[in-house]
């Protein structure tokens, strides 16, 4: 049976629901006074929606660090408290806050896509002694669904943005064809640096691939995530979003991707990778019970179950249930 959680952030993602209807729906199945939804963008957090007491609006951005659980959740790893009061080191900025508020038990979960953690969960409680156990594993077992939901990360099948600036239009249009042909990729080729076009485009884009000497036109506005294509290397090492024009048919691709913060591949996985029984543990680990409840109901000893867990996880190419969630899904393997 699969968490009525999931099956409403399923609902959600069906019709693009924006991320304050996300935050009440966790609040809802959680039980709790408080539900925050965040979003990491290098060492900032920003508050992307939140349920019940006035913590953080939403759209307030800071440094990660101004809160104990933020500061845990980069790590990739979750923060649980049944008291507020009695951890030592919960004395930043934010706890502070919390506890202003009559908060008296919190926990974080990490969203994670691709290995990267790219938001989190806070759920926090009036009530001290709360166990979040469940929570916590309905969650992580949640954090793909919620990461999509979030637009955290693309959805399958969106296509990338790149606008490619280069001073010789055929080897831009090679350029392009090479993007194109590796990446789910749409490419739109600027006119030159005068292009009145360029803010709009830059502003939109998820990568631009800029030859070297016209490198400066696109100094502002696109926000690390520029490719620089050089005719040479020379002796220098190269920096990870530098490519020579002369490799460019093997690393522009991989190195675009890298603008863009995901891996270039394909997500054309089917039913047949899996074993019958490794098709059974991933219906079961999508309902987020724990690893002893699916044994129990697949009659397996846990040791087993955490076995086929972890060829599961080697064949989806992932470390954990969240990331295993949120791959079958994009994948098709959940619900099919």
């Amino acid at each position: 049976m699969i968490d009525p959680m999931l099956e409403d952030l399923q609902k959600l993602l069906s019709r693009a629901a924006e991320a304050a209807v996300v935050a009440e729906v966790v609040q809802r199945h959680c039980s709790v006074e408080h539900v925050a939804l965040v979003a990491f963008d290098g060492p900032n957090a920003t508050v992307l929606a939140a349920a019940g007491p006035d913590l953080l609006s939403a759209g307030t951005t800071a440094p990660a660090t101004v809160s104990t659980r933020l500061v845990c959740v980069r790590t990739g790893a979750t923060w649980r408290s049944s008291d507020l009061t009695q951890e030592s080191a919960f004395d930043r900025p934010i706890d502070q806050l919390a506890l202003a508020l009559g908060l008296r038990a919190g926990a974080a979960v990490p969203l994670t896509a691709d290995g990267a953690v790219v938001g989190a969960v806070l759920l926090s409680s009036t009530v001290k002694g709360r166990s979040w156990e469940s929570d916590a594993q309905r969650l992580d077992a949640a954090s793909g669904l919620l990461a999509l939901a979030l637009r955290l990360v693309r959805e399958p099948g969106e296509r990338l943005k790149v606008v490619l600036l280069h001073g010789d239009r055929v080897i831009a249009n090679g350029l392009a064809r090479l993007v194109e042909r590796g990446l789910p990729a749409d490419v739109e080729l600027a006119a030159g640096c005068w292009d009145p076009r360029l803010p709009d485009l830059f502003e939109n884009a998820d990568a631009v691939v800029v030859d070297a000497a016209l490198v400066d036109a696109t100094a502002s506005g696109t926000h690390g995530r520029t490719v620089v294509v050089v005719d040479r290397l020379e002796d220098r090492q190269p920096d990870s979003l530098v490519v020579e024009l002369r490799a460019a048919a093997d690393a522009l691709v991989p190195t675009v991707a890298r603008a863009v913060g995901r891996a270039a591949a394909t997500w054309n996985f089917t039913q047949d990778i899996l074993t019958p029984r490794e098709r059974e543990l991933l219906e079961a680990l999508v309902s987020g019970r724990s690893y002893r409840q699916i044994a129990e109901s697949l009659r397996l000893s846990e040791s087993t179950v955490r076995g086929y867990s972890r060829t599961l996880y080697a064949k989806l190419g992932v470390h954990s249930r969240g990331e295993a969630v949120h791959k079958a899904a994009q994948a098709r393997l959940i619900g099919t």
